[in-house]
């Protein structure tokens, strides 16, 4: 008999099987972190419920950031494995993870925090020692630009040399990420899954497919794209405004989208 996937009713499969998830929200204390690019706890939980089976499974987020993926694992009884390269977000999540969200475990923390790029996961992790990744990765250098649609500011990431929202070249980052989820293979199970959340970019009137440029990347490193989810964050932008009115015709992207990979 096949391993069952998840521990998943009925009712909950068919309810998060629909390809667009539009009831994802960030909870107050998400609201009020200063953290220029999160994706909801609740969005983490979710996925988590759906990919694995068992507490005994371990989750990895190569681009940690404030912690969402290793909150959520925490919340779920499983262990959590971050990368960071940024000291204060590793300090953020830390303390997010022992006193926010420290529900479950009362005595060691079932979570690991590593401030080193994601590029050496491979010296940290074993072969075959994952069974699920979920993150976001940079969203090529958008932080360090002005964002014209809600005209928010700029929100750099870090100055590092390492950070990939540093490199200026499309094609250059894009070969930066596949050299990271080439170690995200080797690390994962047979047949276990990586989630990769993000979002199309636009600069001035150049557009960008990031999802379909990176579902290439992955191809080609072997990583199978079994499905894709849309995040419907619409209710998330309430200062938006007409772009390119009325010369140019400019869609205001409002949603992510949550690309499905497995190791074949």
């Amino acid at each position: 008999m096949a391993e069952r996937i998840n521990k998943l009713n009925g009712k909950e499969w068919l309810k998060h099987s629909f390809s667009i998830w539009k009831d994802i929200q960030k909870n107050k204390e998400e609201w009020a972190l200063k953290h220029p690019a999160m994706f909801p706890i609740m969005l983490a939980e979710r996925l988590i419920n759906i990919f694995t089976n068992s507490e005994k499974q371990v989750v990895l987020d190569p681009f940690m950031g404030s912690g969402s993926t290793l909150i959520a694992a925490q919340n779920k009884g499983l262990k959590g494995v971050g990368f960071e390269i940024n000291k204060e977000y590793i300090s953020m999540a830390k303390n997010r993870l022992d006193n926010i969200y420290r529900t479950i475990f009362t005595g060691k923390s079932n979570y690991e925090i590593i401030n080193n790029s994601a590029i050496d996961l491979d010296k940290h992790l074993s072969a075959n020692s994952i069974d699920l990744t979920i993150t976001s990765p940079p969203y090529w250098d958008v932080l360090n630009r002005k964002r014209s649609a809600d005209r928010k500011s700029i929100r750099s990431y870090s100055n590092s040399n390492v950070d990939f929202g540093n490199i200026n070249n499309y094609d250059k980052f894009l070969s930066a990420l596949q050299d990271v989820f080439k170690k995200v293979y080797i690390i994962t199970k047979l047949k276990r899954y990586c989630i990769v959340i993000l979002m199309d970019i636009r600069k001035k009137s150049n557009f960008y497919p990031f999802h379909s440029d990176l579902a290439k990347k992955m191809n080609e490193i072997n990583f199978t794209l079994k499905d894709i989810i849309i995040w419907d964050r619409q209710k998330e932008y309430n200062n938006m405004r007409p772009l390119g009115y009325p010369y140019s015709f400019v869609v205001n992207k409002v949603h992510e989208y949550i690309l499905i990979f497995q190791k074949d």
